[in-house]
């Protein structure tokens, strides 16, 4: 009983430091595992989920700004000598699918079209972009008077479409989020067309074989 008693109070004896100024006070028994646990290298839980929680904005606030950049830029301005001649005229047989000529939209209400080609294919590919900046611009392609899908947002990379040689095709647009400025591209002629519309406007392209 006396070996009972005596391991009783040591234990008494460690929840109690030192008297410091004439005052006795109970030990942070929570203080001392959690610098047990800064020892071992290991960290407390709420710690965890704060560090876990900032890793987590942190890569949101990157995921945003890709975002943000890929969508104000996209693909680079074509800078070689057909450009100047393709913002003139809005026509070009030389820069490709997908070329950008401008850095900003320049709000150009552009008109119909007549393609005249003298392609024995039945059907041809239209390619579809915006040739200036991605900035929410939404059109819709109608061919002969059906829709082609639903209306989508034009970006530097151009969406594709399988289309009749001869046709009659309408590039609506659904929304301008600062001009609606396009180009379309037709394998039947390999011809590249800078246009632009309105909200709410539109552009015919009347595709005829010679």
């Amino acid at each position: 009983m006396n070996e009972i008693r005596q391991e009783s109070k040591e234990v008494r004896r460690e929840q109690f430091r030192p008297e410091e100024n004439g005052v006795s006070y109970v030990q942070d028994i929570g203080d001392t595992a959690d610098k047990q646990q800064r020892r071992k290298g290991q960290e407390s839980p709420f710690t965890g989920r704060i560090i876990r929680g900032a890793g987590v904005a942190f890569a949101a606030a990157i995921l945003a700004l890709i975002l943000f950049a890929t969508g104000h830029g996209g693909r680079s301005v074509d800078k070689s000598i057909y450009v100047e001649d393709a913002i003139e005229t809005h026509v070009s047989t030389t820069l490709g699918v997908g070329t950008r000529i401008l850095k900003r939209d320049d709000n150009y209400i552009g008109g119909d079209m007549t393609i005249m080609h003298s392609s024995d294919k039945e059907e041809t590919t239209l390619y579809v972009w915006d040739y200036a900046a991605e900035d929410g611009d939404y059109v819709q392609v109608f061919v002969d008077g059906a829709p082609l899908g639903e209306p989508f947002m034009i970006r530097s990379t151009p969406v594709s479409f399988t289309i009749p040689s001869v046709c009659e095709v309408k590039v609506v647009g659904t929304h301008d989020g600062g001009g609606i400025t396009y180009a379309v591209y037709y394998e039947v002629d390999q011809t590249t067309y800078f246009n632009g519309t309105s909200q709410g406007g539109d552009n015919t392209y009347t595709l005829v074989r010679e």
